[in-house]
């Protein structure tokens, strides 16, 4: 987890963003600091859509495998690590892709997120959600599982779900304010994942090939951020026409 504005500040000669233009920006997760006027859902005609492909520059570890400690008859003895994954074009996959302060705008998802325990590794590895968003916890192994969500900031439990056997899965709430979540199975200590809340639905995360598109965008200028669990975070303005398709370059520096 990136710390303050101080790591960004230091290290921004390896971290570029908008066509590898270094920018040192605040790297504050989102936390439980004063809240903002609350989201307003209204009806988005002729918006604009965000859309591109977040790439990586630099050498990232290459064959990361991760050790496993435990259920080693069902898990192996090592996992690839899926802190980069990167494709043959140098598409970075998991990064969280979204705008800042959007006071108003479509509504929210209808289906809950899923979160699944599978070939004991968590998936999605990283996704985003709005506030109070039901997560559908489930289970594709043969052993067992625990999905325990904590606030990123303060390390408090959301929840902590067991489960038990293949096919199990549970229905369980967010919490209502905007954080960063970091998910951990205290059965198998390797499995993570991260969930990053927000007040409005204006977020992606990028594809196995770096690709993330936000539509419905109401015509503006806004502040467009990214999120990666190893790379950091930078943000820079975005502006949205209507009806049309603005495309950023996106470029993370490996770490």
């Amino acid at each position: 987890m990136i710390k303050g504005t101080g790591v960004v500040a230091r290290r921004r000669d390896s971290l570029y963003f908008w066509s590898c233009v270094a920018i040192a920006g605040a790297a504050t997760l989102l936390g439980t600091g004063p809240t903002a006027a609350a989201y307003e859902v209204v009806t988005v005609t002729n918006g604009g859509t965000i859309e591109g492909v977040v790439t990586l520059s630099g050498k990232a570890p290459t064959d990361a495998q991760i050790k496993v400690t435990k259920n080693q008859d069902f898990c192996g003895q090592t996992i690839p690590d899926p802190a980069y994954t990167v494709d043959g074009s140098g598409g970075l996959a998991n990064v969280i892709v979204y705008l800042k302060d959007i006071p108003k705008g479509k509504a929210g998802p209808s289906e809950p997120l899923a979160l699944v325990n599978t070939k004991c590794m968590f998936a999605p590895r990283v996704q985003g959600a709005m506030v109070s968003e039901q997560v559908k916890i489930s289970s594709e192994d043969t052993v067992l599982h625990n999905t325990h969500p904590q606030n990123a900031d303060t390390n408090a439990t959301i929840f902590n779900v067991a489960l038990p056997f293949k096919g199990f899965s549970v229905t369980k709430p967010l919490p209502s304010m905007p954080m960063m979540i970091k998910v951990k199975c205290d059965a198998h200590e390797w499995m993570h994942a991260w969930i990053m809340e927000l007040d409005h639905p204006y977020y992606a995360t990028s594809g196995a090939d770096g690709h993330f598109t936000i539509k419905d965008v109401p015509p503006g200028t806004y502040t467009l951020a990214v999120w990666h669990e190893v790379a950091g975070e930078a943000s820079a303005p975005v502006v949205v026409a209507a009806g049309q398709t603005v495309k950023p370059k996106i470029t993370l520096a490996a770490k």
